[in-house]
């Protein structure tokens, strides 16, 4: 085989392989996973992290990211979590998995993070709070995105932690 025939065989190759489809991927088995923490069911030994219901048993770990050993108890809404599982068990929505360890996470920027969550998740407005996306704008202010499972839409809102509120930014038309 010439080095051109096989030149082109390479490329064939390369092109193929990296044509796989693209979009938001679902954690895998073993795989670390960060979110907060916008529904806690204790009876139910569950939590909705993100997207995804965590269930837990009495072996389920849960400490800090300072390797204090906490109870289930210690987690709290709006709670910046990494978790340790074993693999999504369905395709719904929210998914559901099974967690081996919940990791607290308790940095200054988790903490501020999660005191807007919280904001949100307490806000009457909304009810059923699936979060999506978190970002700090360049006035201090956090901007988030989550779906709101009552109302069945996506919401956008940015909040300010220092002064405890929830806004709902006003959607602009542009007359034609």
């Amino acid at each position: 085989m010439n080095k051109r025939s096989m030149f082109f065989m390479l490329c064939v190759f390369f092109l193929i392989a990296g044509c796989q489809t693209a979009g938001v991927a679902k954690p895998q088995h073993n795989e670390d996973f960060i979110g907060f923490a916008t529904d806690i069911d204790l009876e139910g030994q569950k939590v909705l992290i993100n997207d995804i219901w965590f269930s837990f048993t009495d072996e389920t770990e849960f400490t800090s990211d300072t390797k204090d050993s906490l109870h289930k108890e210690d987690l709290t809404i709006g709670q910046k979590v990494k978790v340790k599982f074993d693999g999504v068990t369905d395709d719904s929505f929210p998914a559901s998995a099974s967690a081996r360890q919940f990791i607290l996470l308790t940095d200054v920027k988790s903490d501020k993070q999660r005191d807007a969550v919280k904001l949100v998740v307490n806000d009457p407005r909304f009810s059923k709070v699936v979060m999506q996306s978190m970002e700090t704008n360049q006035t201090g202010l956090y901007s988030l995105r989550f779906k709101d499972l009552t109302l069945n839409s996506d919401v956008h809102v940015l909040v300010s932690i220092d002064d405890e509120r929830v806004i709902v930014p006003m959607p602009t038309t542009v007359n034609q």
